[in-house]
């Protein structure tokens, strides 16, 4: 009893899988039948719409063969006017137009007359056609007379063809001449077009030289989040005739920031101060086109204000030093950054290599109100890269008798600390450490950075 009651369980089972294997069969068949039905049905109705596109001639011409027939629709059709019969073109012609697909037998006296459906069809494809199957159908158009009801909007290729070109970087800038302060004043105006970046938009500046005078630049501020950035920021050079000028060169390098890269060269201008148009009451502007080759150039062992012809004729030079200052005037202070040295002097003959370090002062009606000291590197071309806060009394710096003071130090083992030389900075200093004073005063909280030779003093050992 047992084994035949699990016999019927067994033919149970058997039975429903063979109705779910049968059914199952049939939706799959239902389903693949229905997926043709529509299929043919789209077919027809793509069939159905090409020959309404297809323009009819009058009811009188009699019907043709259907070989014949579509031979025939190129001259046929595109000679028929509404209310107007067309004589039979030729079979095989010069401007008849590759067979299209065939199409039902229709009889054309059977076919409505819907010449407007020709021109949409016309105009459709005439915004995707090349330029030679545009010049192949207008012809065979005029030559039937529907020229005329084509709109101009149908040379949509040509418009494109001549599309204009991406426009390439530009810088535009002014400069002035003063001839009373044998100044040179250049203002960085805007730079246009400048390429998208990863997120559409970018920050960028601008850094200025005046070659060979100034191999280091003087830079603007960053201006964030602009393709067209409009910085509007003067540099001045100076103390120059302009004989001498018209011996210099500018150059203007563009680059670009992106977050968590570096910054990315976009291009230069090279503008020999010669082609410049000199006015004494007025500034000359100009727009350069950036350049994308990048233009190497050779330190030279000068301040900004002493060329390397000067240099050349000085028996010993003591190096110099790259200095960054800011002036924060909402918090009464000013932040000196000492940033790096190159091609220090020797004081002695001893073997071995110094170290060097800076001290610094800031003085106030004379005195010493501060004192700072940068960490011993070996070497003559040290890098400290070292921060420091000056707090200053309250009131308008231009009216205070500040100054800043760095001496360069030279020390060995077991011997004492000997001055290398000093760089003086403020309203008493001389021409480089006057410039960049004033230039650090009247820019806010953007950081100024200049070079600056290393005044000899007397060798004294340091206290």
């Amino acid at each position: 009893m047992p084994e035949a009651a699990h016999l019927q369980v067994f033919l149970g089972v058997g039975l429903a899988l063979l109705c779910f294997s049968l059914l199952l069969g049939c939706a799959v068949c239902w389903r693949q039948h229905r997926r043709l039905r529509s299929r043919t049905s789209r077919e027809q109705v793509l069939e159905q719409a090409l020959v309404d596109q297809v323009p009819v001639v009058p009811s009188k011409t009699a019907a043709v063969p259907i070989q014949r027939q579509y031979e025939e629709i190129p001259g046929a059709v595109l000679g028929a006017r509404a209310g107007e019969s067309s004589p039979a073109s030729p079979a095989c012609g010069a401007d008849a137009l590759p067979s299209r697909a065939s199409l039902p037998s229709l009889p054309f006296s059977q076919r409505p007359s819907r010449p407007s459906k020709l021109v949409g069809a016309w105009q459709r494809r005439c915004t995707i056609s090349g330029a030679n199957i545009l010049r192949d159908e207008k012809s065979l158009l005029a030559r039937a007379g529907l020229g005329a009801s084509i709109p101009q909007s149908c040379t949509a290729p040509g418009g494109l063809s001549s599309a204009g070109t991406k426009q390439r970087p530009q810088l535009h800038f002014n400069l002035f001449y003063s001839l009373a302060e044998a100044t040179l004043t250049v203002t960085v105006i805007s730079v246009s077009h400048l390429p998208k970046g990863l997120r559409g938009s970018c920050d960028s500046y601008v850094k200025v030289y005046l070659l060979p005078q100034f191999a280091e630049p003087q830079r603007t501020a960053v201006r964030r989040k602009s393709l067209n950035p409009a910085f509007q920021e003067q540099f001045q050079f100076g103390r120059y005739s302009l004989e001498e000028l018209k011996s210099f060169t500018l150059r203007f390098a563009v680059y670009m920031r992106f977050h968590s890269l570096k910054d990315t060269f976009v291009g230069e201008v090279i503008f020999p101060c010669a082609q410049a148009t000199w006015n004494r009451e007025a500034s000359s502007s100009y727009s350069r086109e950036l350049s994308t080759t990048k233009t190497k150039l050779k330190k030279c062992l000068s301040s900004h204000d002493m060329s390397c012809s000067v240099l050349s004729s000085q028996p010993k030079s003591l190096g110099q030093l790259f200095l960054l200052l800011q002036y924060q005037a909402l918090a009464n202070r000013i932040k000196v950054l000492v940033r790096k040295a190159e091609n220090l002097g020797r004081l002695t003959r001893m073997p071995g290599t110094p170290d060097h370090y800076v001290v610094i002062h800031l003085y106030h009606n004379g005195q010493v109100i501060d004192t700072k000291e940068t960490k011993s590197i070996a070497g003559y071309n040290p890098v400290w890269n070292t921060p420091f806060l000056f707090s200053i009394p309250a009131g308008d710096i231009q009216q205070q008798e500040l100054s800043l003071e760095f001496t360069v130090m030279q020390a060995r083992v077991y011997t004492r600390s000997y001055t290398l030389g000093c760089v003086q900075v403020g309203p008493s200093a001389p021409e480089a450490g006057l410039v960049h004073w004033k230039e650090m005063c009247s820019r806010g909280q953007v950081e100024s950075a200049r070079w600056h030779l290393i005044q000899p003093e007397a060798l004294r050992p340091f206290p």
